[in-house]
């Protein structure tokens, strides 16, 4: 989820003012507390692993001082956000049947067909850490190190014993979102590496697909607390399925308001991941531990994959690459950030078999899937114009992928999707509305059957309250639909119940706020 927007695109006059104030560091006064304690003038906190020193070449003024050859920023911040939220979809209330015997369901309890229905309103809280360095050596080079941290989430089962709060926060864990090191010179640019955003990711920043408030409107936010299937993300600008892999990432710097980018991932996992120790039977064993089957030797699942016999295994996706240019500039009073991004890789193989028991497409007849995907092959691309406080935006992304950076299986559809968006900024207000559409594939089986749409919009508005504290609101709406698909069960094609539920749709409204420190 995208977070702020950073002086790399503050010619647009998009950042409402947040990242405009520098955060003083300079030495504390006489009598100042003393035992690690230090008072700064008021200033906005950068909440974010990405800043004005590690996000192009040439370092940006901005929130974080920028280093003199010899020295090193250290710098460690936070945020905590609170949020009351009430959603209502269509998937609230259902017939729920009973669970087959002996399953784990069965075995806590659920002895019978009855009603299910959720509560509408929820009481929510996350917490981040930030930590990062950033340095200049004597010869002027510039590089440093950055460490997103969040807070992990469980639920609790029904007890008649106790309310069970105590053990639910005793499973909350500690997990690391981002880090990478970065190598940068105004001459010949910057270089990352690490689990990092990709180029798309630092092109856009929440700027084209109108991610304007600390809620995040259709990127997260009050998407991931909304029951139900709800649309991807499809555009990637700082979403987690474009910088949750470690990859190498190349800037350029900028020649009259041009720069380029390029990307590099082997596989979409990260090289630590392959110890047998951390996962077994390609399935979650543990809070914070891995998903995919350990490569001590050769298996089904390992996350360096080219090829293997199981059902997901031609999914993924190897040799990720991306190459795009970007443009920031001003022409009088109107500022202009446009961009595009090519992004291919190549695929596992599939060399399972394509019975369709196997595959599960004998109740789908006509199905043209059959194991195997393509590699990606896609563009995205965003424009963004601002004018006394006005912005307008918009973003593209179509070809061959299916969601938020899933492969296209083999004889299914491409994707096209976009979004427009509108936001001002005044003083502390900042209003805004974004709205999306998209078609994809959607569920592999159903390659050459049907296909599924995505739609969405909302609105909201902040007020920064202070330095680091924002209130705001929002309201959001969604729905998605793809035939012969039961959302709630998966079940497809002729299968039972399979044309019920082919069509999610929701509201929510969200208001919250947030300290950055």
């Amino acid at each position: 989820m995208r977070k702020f927007l950073l002086a790399s695109v503050a010619t647009l006059g998009a950042t409402g003012g947040l990242m405009n104030a520098a955060l003083a560091q300079a030495p504390a006064p006489r009598g100042a507390p003393s035992q690690g304690q230090m008072a700064y003038p008021l200033a906005n906190p950068t909440a974010y692993v990405n800043n004005n020193n590690n996000y192009q070449a040439a370092a940006l003024p901005g929130a974080l001082p920028n280093p003199t050859p010899g020295t090193i920023v250290v710098h460690i911040n936070g945020k905590v956000q609170t949020e009351v939220q009430a959603a209502w979809t269509n998937f609230d209330t259902r017939l729920a049947a009973a669970p087959a015997a002996g399953s784990a369901a069965a075995i806590l309890g659920n002895n019978g067909t009855g009603v299910v229905k959720l509560q509408p309103v929820a009481l929510n809280e996350f917490a981040r850490l930030y930590f990062g360095a950033d340095g200049m050596a004597t010869n002027g080079l510039r590089y440093g190190a950055a460490i997103e941290v969040r807070q992990n989430f469980t639920g609790q089962l029904s007890s008649n014993a106790n309310d069970g709060a105590s053990g639910y926060t005793s499973l909350q864990t500690l997990y690391v979102r981002r880090a990478f090191t970065y190598a940068a010179g105004d001459q010949w640019g910057l270089f990352r590496l690490g689990v990092t955003d990709g180029i798309i990711g630092i092109f856009d920043n929440g700027v084209t697909t109108g991610q304007f408030s600390f809620i995040g409107e259709l990127n997260g936010g009050d998407t991931q607390n909304m029951p139900g299937p709800v649309p991807p993300f499809w555009f990637l600008g700082q979403a987690g399925a474009e910088y949750g892999n470690v990859k190498a990432v190349y800037l350029s710097p900028q020649i009259a308001g041009f720069d380029f980018g390029l990307q590099y991932a082997p596989n979409t996992s990260n090289g630590f991941g392959l110890s047998t120790g951390q996962a077994l039977n390609g399935s979650l064993t543990g809070a914070g531990t891995g998903t995919g089957t350990g490569c001590g030797v050769a298996n089904s699942g390992c996350p360096t994959l080219s090829s293997g016999p199981g059902i997901q295994d031609g999914a993924r996706a190897i040799h990720q690459t991306a190459l795009g240019v970007r443009y920031q500039g001003k022409f009088g009073d109107v500022g202009v950030l446009a961009y595009g991004v090519y992004e291919f890789s190549g695929h596992a193989n599939y060399t399972g078999l394509t019975t369709p028991a196997i595959l599960g497409t004998a109740t789908v007849p006509g199905s043209s899937f059959n194991g195997s995907y393509d590699g990606l092959s896609f563009g995205s691309g965003g424009l963004a114009v601002t004018y006394a406080g006005f912005t307008l935006a918009g973003n593209l992304i179509g070809g061959r992928l299916n969601g938020q950076l899933a492969l296209a299986p083999k004889g299914g559809v491409g994707e096209l999707a976009y979004t427009v968006s509108a936001k001002y900024v005044t003083g502390p207000f900042t209003v805004g509305v974004v709205g999306e559409i998209g078609w994809y594939q959607g569920n592999p089986v159903l390659s050459g059957i049907s296909q599924r749409r995505g739609r969405g919009i909302a609105a909201g508005v902040q007020y920064n309250v202070a330095p680091g504290f924002s209130v705001g609101a929002e309201y959001l709406w969604n729905d998605i639909q793809q035939s012969a698909n039961n959302l709630v069960s998966n079940a497809v094609g002729t299968a039972a119940g399979s044309n019920l539920n082919n069509n999610f749709h929701g509201q929510m409204f969200m208001i919250g706020n947030v300290v950055n420190f």
